[in-house]
């Protein structure tokens, strides 16, 4: 499967929720902001405007009990933005650009998938539409 990066987006492995959380889900939950989240089997993604928004975020998902080195260390947490890509290099994680237009054709939106997934399922914060999205504002 895949999830949907639009701004920066904060991705987590979902497997890191369930082997460090304490609390798992419903704990992570809580930390999380009301817009911009959505996930699938193998990732979360969160994506944010402002710097001291990610910043704020990944410190309280490190309190949890996740892992983040901000030196680049990207065993549970790592970044992507919808223009450049993944932000620090991430051996667990995918970045590209998919055509989500009928039959695969444009337009594109940015995403990511756990490396190796064959997935082609794309996964979308709850209300989201292409139409007034910032990746029709954007691009991909």
């Amino acid at each position: 499967m895949a999830v949907l990066v639009e701004a920066t987006a904060v991705i987590i492995r979902a497997a890191a929720i369930e082997e460090r959380v304490s609390g798992g889900w419903e704990a992570l939950a809580r930390e999380l902001p009301e817009q911009g989240v959505c996930s699938d089997d193998e990732l979360v993604s969160i994506s944010l405007f402002d710097p001291a928004e990610v910043r704020g975020l990944v410190e309280r998902l490190v309190a949890l009990g996740l892992r983040c080195d901000w030196e680049g260390d990207v065993e549970d947490i790592a970044f992507a933005d919808q223009k450049r890509g993944l932000i620090t290099p991430c051996d667990w994680l995918a970045f590209e650009t998919v055509n989500i237009g009928i039959g695969g054709t444009p337009p594109s939106v940015a995403i990511c998938r756990l490396g190796g997934s064959q997935s082609h399922e794309l996964r979308v914060p709850e209300g989201w539409r292409y139409q007034g999205s910032l990746s029709e504002a954007f691009g991909a």
